[in-house]
């Protein structure tokens, strides 16, 4: 007669599947923080393992988010910048940043896998995108929910690459019409 209990195989594997998965941006570094946050049963990808080093953030952000992966950054100088936030809208990314560009690799993993729990339901429980940050003693607070773009500074290379977004979602980089749509949605 066959067992009417569940496997934990496959509860394990069920789990795992819902677990989010983290492209790490190249300014955090390759080694330490990837290794403590695979050591913590993390997800985590090397954003030099997908992309060229030559590739613009617009479209890491905007490309990650479409495959599903979140984005965990350095620092918050991209919610100044039109291209990036609106690769990040348009994208529909999850973005977690730490709130200081001061530390090293082994600090932030400490207070980003003191900060897992909050962060995982945070993921979990949002139904749609959202900046988050990290700090050093291992907050974790949602900056914006569906961030849209709203900044005027602009670096020509990350131009280029949103021209390249656009392509992508079939727009015109100059129309902010679906970014006024997005927000009065979820306003």
């Amino acid at each position: 007669m066959p067992s009417k209990k569940q496997s934990t195989t496959s509860r394990k594997n069920k789990r795992l599947e819902n677990e989010p998965s983290f492209l790490v941006d190249r300014s955090l570094g390759r080694f330490k923080l990837l290794s403590q946050l695979r050591a913590a049963g993390i997800d985590v990808t090397p954003g030099d393992d997908v992309y060229d080093q030559d590739e613009r953030d617009p479209w890491i952000f905007y490309s990650s988010g479409k495959s599903g992966k979140i984005v965990l950054t350095a620092d918050r100088d991209f919610m100044k910048s039109f291209p990036h936030m609106a690769a990040i809208a348009l994208g529909k990314t999850t973005v977690i940043a730490f709130t200081s560009n001061n530390y090293n690799s082994e600090a932030r993993g400490r207070a980003f896998i003191k900060a897992k729990s909050r962060v995982f339901r945070a993921i979990r429980d949002n139904e749609a995108n959202f900046i988050g940050s990290v700090g050093m003693d291992s907050t974790f607070l949602i900056l914006e929910r569906s961030p849209a773009p709203n900044r005027k500074y602009c670096d020509e290379r990350d131009w280029n690459s949103y021209e390249r977004v656009c392509k992508a979602e079939g727009i015109d980089p100059a129309s902010r019409a679906p970014f006024q749509e997005s927000r009065s949605a979820s306003d």
